[in-house]
């Protein structure tokens, strides 16, 4: 689900299963072309898709941070927001990105760095998506199997 689809009456009901915020990262330093520009959000929205559409009802999606580069000062930007986020009752904190150097990120506040790049999107056979389902799938694993510890 998106933020802008929940209401706030809606939320005390929703909040126990929409427990994974995902967190949108473009990468936009201010200097693209318009067409560039385009190219970022096109492909941060492939990325989300691998996300969004086969765990809606799991996850919540953010706005977008968009003009957040690999800088030392943006990463620390990155980092408190997901913290602001996990303060705000999200159990897990995934920021999504098709922004290759913020995809080799290490975050303490995220749970999870989603990057796939455009290319292998295209591949035939899904991969990239694969990989990015079980990935999710086992923080939320493993995150139960201590719980029951």
């Amino acid at each position: 689900m998106k933020f802008s689809e929940i209401t706030e009456k809606d939320w005390t009901d929703l909040q126990p299963y929409l427990d994974t915020c995902l967190l949108p990262v473009t990468g936009l330093g201010g200097g693209e072309q318009p067409w560039e520009a385009g190219d970022a959000l096109e492909s941060l929205r492939d990325v989300l898709d691998v996300l969004e559409i086969p765990y809606k009802g799991r996850v919540v999606t953010y706005p977008a941070l968009h003009y957040c580069t690999p800088e030392d000062t943006d990463r620390e930007y990155v980092e408190r927001t997901c913290g602001q986020l996990r303060k705000a009752g999200f159990t897990y904190v995934v920021v999504v990105t098709a922004h290759p150097e913020i995809g080799a990120w290490q975050l303490q506040n995220a749970d999870l760095i989603v990057h796939i790049s455009p290319e292998a999107l295209r591949y035939p056979g899904q991969e990239a998506k694969k990989e990015i389902g079980e990935r999710i799938e086992q923080l939320w694993f493993s995150k139960k199997s201590e719980e029951i510890r």
